[in-house]
Order: structure tokens, then C-alpha cells, then sequence
């Protein structure tokens, strides 16, 4: 890859890493696993740049990647040791533990809808083009996920 391209490569890094450290953050619920799938799925778009960097929106394909490689660590992290959900830590980005331990309820697919609609604020639309789903199923799994969260909350004991 020529300097341009590097350039090129270094803007999308620096504008998208720490929100696409986040959302992979929230569906893992986990700050070092986020941070860690977060430079896996850059070192994949370095990787495929000649083609990524084509696309109308690189920093989607990258959120994309990210999304599917944190599943995929919840996935093998379940069968690896057999855990119902991944452990919960605090991170900063997150507003407490509490609501971690909350997004560990949700099914994968539901965590990655939910922290992309109300964490990134994206609408139905850009969820569905950056999951590949329909608009109808982000609808549905949000239904379900913001459900599941509420159900979850309301069972966190309080501090006061």
C-alpha cells in the first residue's frame, strides 16, 4: 500500500477506533476484550484496505467486522468454558457495572442492536445495513433486547 493509503488508513483509525473499541466493548462486556477485537478488526480492514477503502462507508465495514469477531470470542468463550454469558467489568465508557451485567443477559445478536442503536444512536436503517439484517429484525431484536434490559435492571439492587 502506497503513503496514500496509509494516510488514508491512519484518518479512519483515528476518527473510528475508540467507537468501534466501544460498541465491541458493549457486546463483549468486556473493556479489554472491546479493545482487543477493536485492533483485530482494524488489522483486518489494513489487511483488505485496497478493497475496504473503496466502500462508501469504511468505518461501517469495520463496525461490521468488529461486531462478528466479538461474537464470535462470546461464542468460543461459552464452549471454552462453559460460561452462560461473558464476565462483566467496569469501564469507563459504560455508565456502571450494573448496566454491563444487564447487556450480558441479552443474546449477542441483541447486544450488538441495542449498543448500536442507543450507543452509537444509529437509526433502524444504518443497524440493518451495518448487521446485514432487515430493518424488521433490528426493530425485533431491539423489542427484545430493551425488554430483556429492563427486566435485568429492574433486578440490580440499588446503592442507596
Amino acid at each position: 500500500m502506497g503513503s496514500g493509503g496509509d494516510e488514508a488508513f491512519e484518518v479512519l483509525w483515528r476518527q473510528h477506533f475508540a467507537a468501534v473499541a466501544r460498541v465491541a466493548s458493549g457486546v463483549t462486556a468486556s473493556a479489554e476484550d472491546g479493545a482487543d477485537v477493536a485492533q483485530e478488526a482494524f488489522a483486518r480492514a489494513y489487511q483488505h484496505w485496497a478493497k475496504v477503502s473503496r466502500l462508501e462507508r469504511p468505518d461501517a465495514w469495520v463496525h461490521r467486522v468488529a461486531i462478528n469477531l466479538a461474537i464470535s470470542r462470546l461464542r468460543r468463550a461459552r464452549r471454552g468454558a462453559g460460561l452462560s454469558r461473558p464476565p462483566a467489568i467496569e469501564q469507563p465508557d459504560l455508565p456502571d457495572e450494573g448496566l454491563l451485567r444487564a447487556l450480558g443477559t441479552l443474546t449477542p445478536a441483541q447486544r450488538a442492536v441495542v449498543v448500536l442503536r442507543f450507543y452509537l444512536d444509529l437509526s433502524v436503517e444504518e443497524v440493518a445495513k451495518t448487521l446485514e439484517k432487515k430493518p424488521g429484525t433490528v426493530r425485533a431484536l431491539t423489542h427484545q433486547g430493551v425488554e430483556r434490559l429492563r427486566a435485568a435492571l429492574a433486578k440490580e439492587p440499588s446503592d442507596g
